[in-house]
């Protein structure tokens, strides 16, 4: 696993790296190989550089000489829309900026460690399922898509409908075999009988029904039964906020 850190204050990178190390150490986990950057144009031309396998997770300043971490963050993304960002400063009238590029967690300088643990753990365990490989096997052959590329799953009898971020897949699994593989990854919900949907892609929804958006923003539709409307409400709440 590669992190990146980008801060212009080597006071703080030396403070990330001995809780890094700290952390995989006391985990049993195998250390990570860091790369660390004073300012943004040197992290991304490393990045653009071939070679390097993509890096997992990234701890960004904002006030650096040049890019913001902000505009390093954004391009970050761009590239690899898995890794988890952090964004770690002293100013946080960045917040709003930061939350347009789905930031994984916004930490104050100085750093807590305890915290710094706390939201690593988190964001370990959620970079696992997001990239969990899904089987989807159809009548023209059978494809693998990551759990977060699918947006939801319908029920068609005994078989059912998987719609990815790349199209729509008659497969030929039962909605069973889908609550058993995906409820597991936790952005998964299932608000009626025939449908399960991923939280990452929910619009807005009401006591009957759930609009979801694909990255293309194509809209897509599943019913909500009444009896799960409360809890379906609580649990996306509780997403949303695990998400900022």
């Amino acid at each position: 696993m590669r992190i990146l850190a980008c801060d212009d204050d080597k006071s703080i990178l030396s403070q990330l790296e001995a809780c890094l190390l700290e952390y995989f150490e006391t985990n049993a986990l195998p250390q990570p190989q860091l790369c660390f950057y004073p300012d943004g144009h040197r992290l991304l031309e490393a990045e653009a550089a071939p070679g390097p396998e993509p890096a997992s997770l990234a701890f960004l300043d904002v006030e650096m000489p040049g890019l913001t971490g902000i505009d390093v963050g954004a391009r970050l993304m761009a590239q690899n829309p898995y890794m988890k960002i952090f964004i770690v400063t002293s100013y946080p009238d960045y917040l709003d900026d930061a939350m347009r590029f789905h930031v994984f967690r916004y930490l104050s300088k100085p750093i807590d460690k305890a915290r710094l643990f706390r939201n690593l753990k988190e964001a370990l365990c959620q970079l696992a399922m997001d990239t969990r490989p899904v089987l989807i096997e159809t009548a023209q052959g059978a494809v693998t898509r990551r759990a977060d590329e699918i947006v939801m799953v319908e029920s068609e009898g005994r078989h059912s409908a998987v719609q990815a971020v790349d199209g729509l897949y008659h497969a030929a699994q039962p909605m069973g075999h889908w609550e058993k593989a995906l409820l597991p990854v936790g952005s998964f919900y299932k608000p009626h009988r025939s449908y399960l949907v991923n939280m990452k892609y929910v619009r807005r929804f009401t006591s009957a029904l759930i609009t979801l958006c694909g990255p293309d923003g194509a809209p897509y539709t599943a019913y909500l039964t009444r009896r799960r409307y409360k809890d379906f409400k609580n649990t996306y709440m509780l997403y949303v906020e695990a998400m900022r």
